[in-house]
């Protein structure tokens, strides 16, 4: 018999709902950028630069937060991941102006950073046969976006 190492499954479908909700929260906008721009006084294009922003500080944050992040322990770093997420949903709802709607954005893309947690996380707690569906799994959440 061979020794196998005991692999506790990861919560799947819990990473997936976290990856629909923040992938949400970075497209939503693009269907009610009208609203925004109405609300805030500004011109579409300049509401628009909301996703802009987004997108840009998701590819500087979420890898400087992973780095950073590295000696905490997962479920900390999600946890921690999941708070800038929301607190930045917080202020870009409370937002009176376009600064603040864009600085609750950056916030919101440091949260971004989960992604690729879970993903680790669905690797390495699933058996070498099983990576690839976890895999998709996991961004299920992310694809079931779009529609949303």
């Amino acid at each position: 018999m061979s020794a196998q190492r005991s692999v506790v499954a990861p919560p799947l479908a819990h990473f997936s709902l976290g990856n629909l909700v923040i992938a949400t929260g970075a497209f939503i906008l693009a269907g009610i950028l009208g609203g925004i721009s109405a609300d805030l006084g500004v011109s579409v294009s300049a509401a628009g630069q909301a996703m802009t922003a987004y997108a840009i500080s998701t590819a500087i944050l979420a890898p400087l937060l992973l780095v950073m992040t590295g000696r905490l322990q997962r479920k900390q770093a999600m946890a921690l991941a999941l708070g800038l997420f929301a607190a930045g949903n917080v202020v870009s709802a409370m937002a009176p102006n376009l600064t603040l709607l864009l600085t609750g954005r950056v916030l919101m893309s440091a949260g971004a950073m989960f992604t690729p947690i879970v993903a680790g996380l669905a690797v390495a707690g699933t058996p070498p046969d099983k990576r690839g569906k976890a895999l998709s799994l996991v961004f299920l959440g992310i694809s079931l976006s779009y529609v949303v």
